[in-house]
């Protein structure tokens, strides 16, 4: 229209160049601004990719960054392979304790892990530790190791680290100190279970590997070890021979622990084994750090409670040992002197 109404080219070439100002002014100042921070994307990682994708394609990139990135963002999040570029586009402004703690036991630095640890502790309570540290660290790397980014010896590293940490944990709260535990575990003279009261026997089984091993061991000691007693299976027996362990044993509870990803056919078939065997039972199964909602499927199979944190698994076993018969719950116990 400028052409056909001026003579010459001024004035078109002004048009030309006042659009140009414009869209990069939309796109490198105005977008960021309004559209990066609900899009999940930062303001400097916005820019970049402005620039990139206008080297890539010039005019039409420029015009069209924005969605591109943002596409490319929320598609890395559902692609484990891709994961990284999430990291470096995201306007997260710190990055999370567990996944800063998993990176240095993936550099095989075991002090700096322990490190973390012991920091974390200093603000939160031991039991929190699992939740937010060791757990997620092993779901990560049964992550990596199923998709074949992580080699055995860095897996067995891991493993290894995790075990030690776990026995030196209270060793860190004896040094650091540490929030109360809660009141239904601390051991008191009114809630002490009297001299000779059995305890509320629990064997633990791991599903599949060592990793479910450890997270029994961290359970153990959540227990108040004056009223329970965790008894941990191999992780390598067969749903055969761990059934033929548990009636040797004829524990009050039973606990199954099996850590995502994966696991969840061979946690509902274990469930209807011991469900079937042992139909008084009570039975706990733990899919700690798992983000989906499995309850459904594994109270079909017979659990009688399941927790995706190691924390509310603790609740449950206090929960069930309030009714199992009272010549062998110290709760009861306390309060039938028959007992």
């Amino acid at each position: 229209l400028s052409m056909a109404v001026f003579p010459g080219w001024t004035w078109p070439l002004l048009v030309i160049a006042t659009i140009i100002v414009l869209e990069l002014i939309n796109n490198m100042i105005l977008e960021p601004l309004l559209y990066g921070e609900s899009a999940g994307v930062s303001e400097v990682g916005l820019l970049i990719a402005v620039a990139f994708w206008t080297w890539l394609w010039g005019p039409i990139g420029l015009v069209l960054s924005t969605p591109l990135t943002v596409c490319v963002v929320v598609i890395s999040k559902y692609m484990p392979q891709l994961d990284f570029i999430g990291v470096l586009m995201s306007d997260e402004p710190v990055i999370e304790p567990s996944i800063s703690y998993y990176q240095r036991l993936l550099a095989m630095d075991q002090d700096e892990a322990a490190e973390i640890v012991e920091e974390h502790l200093k603000s939160h309570p031991k039991e929190q530790i699992f939740d937010d540290l060791l757990i997620p660290a092993l779901n990560y790397g049964k992550r990596d190791f199923v998709a074949d980014r992580m080699a055995e010896n860095e897996q067995q590293f891991v493993l290894q680290a995790t075990r030690q940490i776990i026995e030196d944990l209270d060793v860190f709260k004896t040094e650091y100190g540490s929030s109360p535990a809660p009141a239904a575990q601390m051991p008191t003279a009114a809630t002490q279970a009297p001299e000779g009261t059995p305890k509320v026997m629990i064997i633990g089984c791991p599903v599949r590997d060592e990793a479910d091993e450890l997270s029994l061991l961290m359970l153990r000691q959540l227990l108040d070890p004056l009223r329970y007693e965790l008894e941990i299976i191999a992780d390598e027996l067969l749903a055969a021979e761990i059934i033929d362990q548990i009636a040797g044993k004829k524990p009050d509870l039973v606990c199954l622990a099996s850590l995502p990803p994966g696991g969840l056919a061979q946690t509902r078939y274990l469930c209807k084994r011991l469900r079937a065997r042992f139909p008084d039972s009570k039975l706990i199964v733990g899919r700690w750090g798992s983000r989906t909602d499995s309850s459904t499927a594994l109270t079909d199979a017979g659990a009688d409670r399941t927790a995706n944190k190691i924390i509310e698994t603790r609740d449950h076993i206090i929960q069930l040992s309030q009714i199992l018969p009272p010549s062998t719950n110290p709760h009861q116990a306390d309060r039938d002197p028959r007992a």
